[in-house]
């Protein structure tokens, strides 16, 4: 939370404009920052459990109401919006003994308008997203009745309308999750089909906020092009840069040690952390070099089983930038990072494990800048990074699993060399 106030507080200095794109359609108009609030709700799903005579019983869960921190951005001239949704609280359901926790986690993803986003005008959307979601539920006819985190990733359909007033988008939409049908353990030895809410619609504002117009005049004519070949043959754009934003961990695969001894445990449910980079660009190649820095904790308290997992990763990255699309920047690199993982359990309150190790890692990063052009001081960037295999060997020959994917919506770069 503190996070995202922080946010909130630097980016709501930024220009209020909208709809800049209307009027033509410039490298400076391609882009718009856009914050804002929504409130999701559920419809219901279904469970099951085991009363105090073992026998399987059916529950009903109820929809849930919830408020989500939104971090956005349209692109290509309001025909697209990426976003990131945070949700601010979680719902229960409680009833026959029973506490469920049903919700789905961090929301990213990606709506398309056929028609762009213009004021006055309401305009209907598609779209994709990639989120997390969680059902835990607490048997209390059992001493230790604490189910485990089903949390599993899926690509939800979105679809609905968005209503543009000046510098104001106010949306209705519903977001359709095709994959609610799994498989829980209601103890440590049985598992049964259950239904995760499918659909979900929501309500919710977004204010526009301009970052790159006021260079648009310089870059017409010609000065910025000037200044731009000026400072590359004095290696002056050759900048120290320093970065912080956002990531949301999505877990990509079980633990051996959980598969073999504890079958009931899923993957852990993911988190949020702070992404906080240093790093050099270098103006003739157009390639950064930096380091970035990530930590994490998370875990699980499953039928009398606690796990606790950290992780703190330190990694030294090159990103290539791949080509430059009217200020649209992709870029695409190695990630090489010194991770320092650890491990605890305890089985019904007696340690079982406690286990932490040093090790290189690697992966790959990729991602995109909005970049206007290159004497800007202040972007914005998106980052993802791809760890395949991060394991932890634990007794018994088994390992934990780190393998995850970090996506990092909006991170705020600045080069202080070129703001004197």
């Amino acid at each position: 939370m503190k996070i995202v106030l922080i946010c909130v507080i630097v980016l709501s200095g930024l220009l209020l404009q909208a709809q800049v794109y209307v009027e033509k359609q410039s490298r400076h108009r391609f882009a718009q920052l856009n914050l804002g609030w929504d409130v999701q709700s559920s419809t219901s799903g279904n469970t099951k459990y085991i009363d105090t005579e073992g026998n399987i019983q059916s529950l009903i869960l109820n929809p849930h109401y919830r408020p989500r921190f939104i971090i956005g951005g349209t692109h290509f001239w309001g025909h697209a919006d990426f976003y990131i949704a945070i949700p601010l609280t979680n719902s229960q359901t409680e009833k026959n003994k029973q506490i469920v926790k049903c919700y789905n986690g961090v929301e990213t993803g990606f709506k398309f308008y056929p028609f762009r986003i213009e004021n006055q005008k309401l305009r209907p959307y598609l779209g994709l997203a990639l989120s997390g979601y969680y059902l835990e539920q607490h048997n209390k006819n059992f001493q230790y009745g604490n189910g485990p985190e089903l949390t599993y990733s899926a690509w939800p359909l979105l679809a609905g309308f968005t209503f543009n007033h000046k510098s104001h988008l106010f949306e209705a939409g519903m977001v359709w999750n095709y994959k609610n049908k799994q498989v829980y353990f209601i103890s440590r030895e049985i598992k049964t089909g259950i239904s995760t809410p499918a659909l979900y619609f929501q309500l919710g504002y977004k204010h526009m906020l301009e970052t790159t117009l006021s260079a648009e005049k310089d870059w017409e004519s010609g000065t910025t092009e000037k200044i731009t070949i000026e400072k590359a043959n004095k290696k002056e754009l050759n900048n120290l840069y320093f970065a912080a934003g956002i990531s949301a961990v999505f877990c990509l695969q079980e633990s051996s040690y959980n598969q073999n001894l504890r079958p009931y445990i899923n993957k852990y449910p993911g988190a949020l952390l702070a992404d906080l980079s240093l790093g050099y660009y270098f103006h003739k190649p157009d390639l950064n070099i930096g380091a970035s820095y990530r930590a994490y904790s998370d875990g699980t308290d499953s039928y009398g089983a606690l796990q606790k997992v950290k992780r703190k990763s330190l990694a030294l990255e090159s990103a290539k930038i791949l080509f430059d699309y009217h200020g649209f920047v992709p870029f695409v690199g190695p990630s090489i990072s010194y991770e320092q993982l650890s491990f605890e359990e305890e089985f019904e309150q007696v340690p079982t494990q406690q286990v932490s190790k040093n090790q290189m890692a690697y992966g790959i990063l990729f991602g995109w800048d909005i970049r206007p052009n290159r004497l800007q001081s202040i972007l914005l960037r998106t980052n993802l990074r791809w760890f395949p295999k991060i394991n932890l060997n634990v007794e018994g020959g088994h390992s934990i699993s780190f393998a995850n994917l970090e996506f990092n919506f909006i991170q705020l770069v600045v080069y202080p060399g070129r703001m004197f």
